[in-house]
């Protein structure tokens, strides 16, 4: 019931909220179409891109080619980003990478595969490349954009909304990803990556009738002006790497449940296609519950529970369970109260003048690390044990290495308080 009291009580607040709340959630659910769309559609492009290997070997360098986008590119863009937030503002940030993403992505569309041949995933890397530098400062700097305009009521639920308008980009990309399975039509294939750079064009013209964030005007000017990031990093080293940790795990998590497992479940039965589909439409209401949950008992108890919760099942859900649907599901409800409420938790780790960088310093580490590299890893794992359960070890570790940090992260703040 206090549950119902709360959303009754925010869907009075989104009367008040100011357009560029809306417009900074439009902008999320874009960029994560486009940075999702490659992922969903790699299995089918890889047969396109890589003709002279096997089924096997193809998939997995379709896959490895995000892995180099995110490893090094997605870290450049991240901190370029990163710092003209801080430095010029967050709608900067917005408008400029918003409107790159969308390039890339459309220009993915119109790459001449069967002329190039052999070569054509080249082009692919080199647009991959450029998404994930975009991507460096569009995702969180939507973020941010949006939860600074918002203010600090219903942190936990305005959080989860932000990763639920990602979630809508999520399942337009899947769905659409699906249909290409089952029709199998080029395209089909290309009109998917024309719909991001529609969207992305779209965003990009709405940013540009924004106000600031009000905590970024609120900065003094000389605040704006002393940028020194040695000096920035070796003060606040240690919120950095619990933001990294903790990034770890909605990147780890989010693709080991939605990309990874798809594939070593991945049949021709329309059901099966859709099973994932289905998956991410939970997931996008299971993010609201996490951020109601975290604004009524804790954003922090909240994440712990989550983390320990999918620490505990992951193992044995892979051991036992062979339908992709439940499998999903569940893990999907204990990655959800960590993914709910991650961006509010963020935002209040760094003070309005560091924000940016502290944030983007945090996802270009997480992301070049941890970022392209789940699948590939996964997918050696499997190669060499053909067992589903060493393959959930990965993310399992990544969950034991979240909580640890974070609970390690609690008790320092609560000795300096």
């Amino acid at each position: 019931m206090s549950l119902f009291k709360t959303l009754l009580s925010g869907s009075r607040f989104f009367k008040i909220l100011p357009k560029e709340v809306w417009i900074g959630w439009v902008s999320s659910l874009v960029e994560a179409y486009n940075m999702a769309i490659y992922s969903f559609m790699a299995p089918l492009l890889a047969k396109l891109l890589f003709q002279q290997e096997a089924a096997g070997s193809a998939v997995f360098f379709s896959y490895s080619l995000v892995f180099v986008g995110s490893c090094f590119l997605y870290p450049a863009g991240a901190v370029y980003y990163g710092l003209i937030g801080d430095k010029r503002g967050r709608q900067k940030t917005c408008i400029y990478s918003t409107l790159g993403l969308a390039i890339a992505t459309g220009m993915m569309g119109v790459v001449p595969i069967h002329f190039l041949g052999g070569s054509s995933w080249i082009c692919f890397l080199i647009l991959i490349g450029a998404q994930h530098f975009f991507s460096g400062g569009e995702y969180h700097g939507s973020v941010i954009f949006s939860l600074e305009h918002s203010g600090k009521k219903y942190s936990g639920f305005m959080s989860s909304l932000s990763c639920l308008f990602a979630v809508f980009g999520l399942v337009v990309a899947n769905g659409l990803a699906t249909l290409s399975f089952l029709i199998k039509d080029e395209l089909w294939i290309r009109v998917c990556f024309f719909v991001g750079a529609i969207g992305g064009l779209i965003s990009y013209f709405l940013k540009n009738h924004c106000q600031e964030t009000p905590a970024f005007t609120a900065i003094p000017q000389r605040s704006l002006k002393e940028v020194n990031w040695s000096t920035f990093i070796q003060s606040e080293w240690r919120k950095i790497g619990t933001v990294v940790v903790i990034l770890a795990f909605f990147i780890v998590s989010y693709t080991f449940i939605f990309i990874f497992l798809p594939l070593m479940h991945f049949d021709q039965t329309t059901s099966q296609n859709f099973d994932t589909f289905k998956s991410l439409i939970a997931y996008g209401f299971l993010l609201v519950v996490a951020g109601l949950l975290a604004d009524r008992i804790s954003i922090q108890k909240v994440m712990l529970v989550g983390i320990w919760l999918f620490f505990i099942a992951v193992v044995p859900l892979c051991r036992l369970c062979k339908n992709l649907l439940i499998l999903q599901m569940i893990l999907t409800a204990c990655a959800c109260l960590v993914i709910g409420p991650i961006h509010s938790w963020m935002l209040h780790q760094f003070e309005a003048q560091n924000r940016c960088r502290g944030i983007f310093v945090s996802s270009a580490i997480a992301t070049s690390v941890f970022g392209g590299s789940t699948v590939p890893i996964c997918l050696m794992i499997f190669e060499k044990s053909h067992s589903l359960v060493m393959c959930s070890i990965y993310p399992l570790t990544i969950a034991l290495g979240s909580f640890v940090c974070l609970t390690f992260y609690k008790k320092t703040r609560e000795v300096l308080a």
